[in-house]
């Protein structure tokens, strides 16, 4: 399955990490070193997670400050809305704005654990598109020069949890387009067709913006299992025996894959992979190296 490419992508694929807040501060070390080997792989971005409800609040923007200035990668600031009221958003994307990052990542957010859609205060939450409304209504408010960036938002190839159909979760892509978001990062999978034939019925649908397909490559019998979980669908029967065989943890098998998967996809016509990094950077670089995606100076 070829897709039809829109936009001005390059003609070779880019890429893109995400990584999460340190929550100790050996943590916080180790991150600082994985995050100067991501950027010198010379990358389009790296997103930076945010909890629902503002968890791990000050993790996320120090990471953004230290992206922003420490780095030479463009940081993407994710945004959730569970549980919180239009002032407080508005604020924190000020806070954001104010320490020079202005790309963002539009998501409602899970539920806090605990707590599900029939509580009234889960419920109540902005939607996706009411977030990329609420960021460019930010942006019309601070001066031209510090207003310009990016709004990304999610695709569910396998389907949103509360989804009741796979032309709902376009519709909602088409809406997200319409307010204003600019690319699309999928949720993560395990085959190429669930990608290829998610974006094709999208562009059939109407959407334009680039859909960039999220994967990890796993290490552990327990990241692949969590990757399960997520996707919504089960782990591969042959990637679930090989890593049992190997005792729990066998990182080469998840860097197989994943190159595995990344060909057929970019093959197929994907403008890009991102790569969920689990704070690690070995294991994604390692993806890149056998794609041929990184430039010589990313290896020294």
């Amino acid at each position: 399955m070829t897709l039809l490419l829109t936009g001005s992508a390059p003609t070779k694929p880019r890429f893109s990490f995400e990584v999460f807040p340190a929550r100790t501060g050996a943590a916080a070390l180790a991150l600082g070193h994985c995050v100067q080997h991501l950027s010198a792989a010379g990358p389009d971005f790296i997103s930076v997670t945010y909890g629902a409800n503002g968890a791990h609040r000050d993790g996320s923007v120090d990471l953004l400050r230290y992206l922003r200035n420490y780095t030479d990668a463009l940081p993407m600031a994710h945004l959730t809305t569970v549980r919180e009221d239009r002032a407080a958003i508005k604020a924190v994307i000020h806070s954001m704005m104010d320490a020079g990052v202005h790309d963002f990542l539009a998501l409602r957010g899970d539920p806090p654990r605990g707590m599900d859609e029939s509580d009234a205060s889960v419920a109540g939450s902005l939607s996706s598109v009411e977030l990329i409304e609420l960021i460019n209504e930010v942006r019309g408010e601070r001066p031209a020069l510090t207003s310009v960036g990016r709004i990304a938002v999610a695709a569910y190839p396998n389907g949103h949890p509360l989804s009741r159909s796979r032309r709902e979760d376009i519709d909602w892509l088409i809406a997200k387009q319409e307010a204003g978001a600019q690319l699309a990062i999928t949720q993560l999978f395990f085959h190429a067709d669930e990608y290829l034939g998610f974006v094709a019925e999208a562009q059939q649908a109407g959407v334009t913006l680039p859909i960039l397909p999220g994967l990890m490559p796993v290490s552990t019998l327990g990241q692949l299992r969590k990757v399960a979980s997520l996707a919504g669908r089960p782990a591969p029967a042959d990637l679930l025996a090989a890593m049992e065989k190997a005792g729990g943890y066998a990182p080469e098998l998840g860097v197989a894959y994943t190159v595995a998967v990344a060909q057929e996809i970019l093959q197929g016509g994907a403008p890009s992979v991102h790569l969920y990094t689990f704070n690690r950077h070995e294991y994604v670089l390692e993806v890149l190296r056998e794609l041929d995606l990184l430039t010589p100076i990313a290896f020294i």
